[in-house]
């Protein structure tokens, strides 16, 4: 088994880049596609071919008195006007464009496929890490329901719900650790490696929003807009016009500005995108090839040998004994009329290439709206996480207040088996609201395609 210990998300990344099957897939692919074009090129070098045959006669040649007659001929053909063999070449060349394009977007899905499944394992970790302090907050009060009870200040009710209700959370507990294995092994496959044959260990178990200067100034912001509305915690947590007002503040996390110019990003790096665009090329170049077979074809040729000369009339028994003769001239072909075939396959190509045009318009239409959905999923995770690292405090004091009511008989176990629920369903709050921001960014990423691009001209 391959052990991979104090894994980090850029090594995690690189290994992708190296190891993913869906990208490796496109790599050959790509090469596949410049030696294609190498052999679209080569349809403009002279051919070459060499041809010797061997004839039974019926009867002796009077010329050589054997029934054998032997044949050879050499000859050189150079292509020198041949519209579809030039449109062939500018074809090839847009192939192998369309073939990197298919690459970088094979990148870029498995840069954001590993990311997210890299900080998917972690927040099971902290679901993980979450339920168990939900089982020791429930199993120090059934022990403390199991003490009273002996003492005679509990009933047997008592300590049967706090055992039940340990119960119910170890279930939630055993869900998250199996969640857990089948995100690490889709994690694995990502990577690369088959699931089972690969042991993963995490440098850090955490997801860092502080050490993503793009999120932290959006947190900073967000934050200093609720703080406004946010007062003690033992106090009304928020103002009457709670919650338009951060829905306001939610619409001026991004400025129009901003918007505008990862909407440009989009349309400048996106490879998805120039893909549809490059169909469009192609299908231009299909329609001028179609047009070209209205041209003349004119080739050159050079031949040496026993042909033109036929078998009967120059015949040769052996190699060493044929009479050779040499020619040079132009053939010069040119198709008048065929039934009006060109003209159907123009039309056909102009359609094929319209409909490119529309499709690459939904690709437009398609890229502006996935980068608005990011930006507003990053909207709404960075308000998430702000209400819920606020959610968590207050609800931390709440379970302290309910164990101190317990303690002096003015709260029931049900309260605070209450807090406790509520208090981890905070801190779940918060864990998937700091998941879901990171991802969101990576999503915009994604979605304007600036990962292919230098750090100067992404950021």
């Amino acid at each position: 088994m391959q052990r991979l210990y104090d894994l980090t998300l850029e090594q995690a990344e690189l290994i992708t880049l190296d190891r993913n099957n869906q990208v490796n897939s496109l790599r050959e692919l790509y090469a596949k596609a410049k030696e294609g074009r190498l052999e679209t090129l080569s349809k403009w070098l002279p051919q070459v071919q060499a041809m010797s045959s061997l004839y039974g006669l019926n009867k002796l040649s009077p010329v050589t008195n054997s029934k054998s007659a032997f044949l050879t001929q050499l000859s050189v053909t150079q292509a020198l006007v041949a519209s579809d063999r030039y449109y062939n070449v500018k074809i090839a060349d847009l192939g192998v464009q369309q073939l990197e394009l298919l690459l970088n977007a094979a990148i870029i899905d498995a840069l954001f496929q590993v990311r997210t499944a890299y900080y998917q394992v972690i927040l099971d970790m902290e679901m993980i890490s979450a339920a168990k302090e939900k089982i020791e907050l429930l199993t120090s009060l059934s022990k403390r329901m199991e003490d009273r009870y002996q003492i005679g200040t509990s009933i047997l009710y008592n300590v049967n719900q706090s055992k039940v209700a340990i119960a119910n959370a170890t279930t939630h507990y055993y869900e998250m650790i199996k969640r857990k294995k089948i995100d690490m092994d889709a994690m694995a496959s990502i990577l690369g490696f088959i699931p089972g044959d690969v042991e993963i260990a995490f440098a850090k178990v955490e997801i860092p929003l502080d050490e993503i200067p793009e999120i932290k100034d959006k947190l900073n912001q967000m934050q200093a807009l609720f703080n406004a509305q946010t007062v003690a915690l033992n106090e009304k947590i928020f103002e009457k016009d709670y919650p338009c007002i951060e829905e306001r503040a939610m619409k001026k996390l991004f400025t129009k500005a901003e918007i505008i110019l990862w909407e440009e990003k989009a349309l400048k790096y996106q490879p998805n995108l120039k893909v549809s665009e490059t169909d469009v090329q192609i299908a231009g170049k299909e329609v001028l090839k179609r047009k070209g077979e209205y041209l003349p074809t004119l080739s050159l040729n050079v031949n040496y040998g026993g042909d033109p000369s036929t078998v009967e009339n120059l015949p040769s028994s052996r190699f060493n004994n044929q009479t050779m003769q040499w020619g040079v001239g132009l053939q010069f072909n040119w198709l008048l009329f065929d039934g009006l075939g060109r003209e159907r396959r123009i039309k056909q190509a102009r359609f094929e290439k319209r409909s490119k045009e529309f499709k690459y318009r939904q690709a437009v239409q398609d890229t502006y709206a996935d980068v608005r959905k990011q930006i507003f999923d990053i909207e709404e995770s960075v308000a998430n996480y702000v209400t819920a690292d606020a959610n968590v405090r207050l609800a931390e004091q709440t379970v302290t207040l309910a164990n101190d009511q317990l303690g002096i008989g003015y709260a029931t176990i049900y309260d605070y088996q209450i807090s406790v629920d509520g208090f981890i369903q905070a801190v779940n709050n918060k864990n998937k609201a700091r998941f879901d921001l990171l991802k969101a960014y990576y999503g915009l990423r994604h979605a304007t395609g600036i990962d292919l691009t230098k750090p100067s001209e992404g950021s």
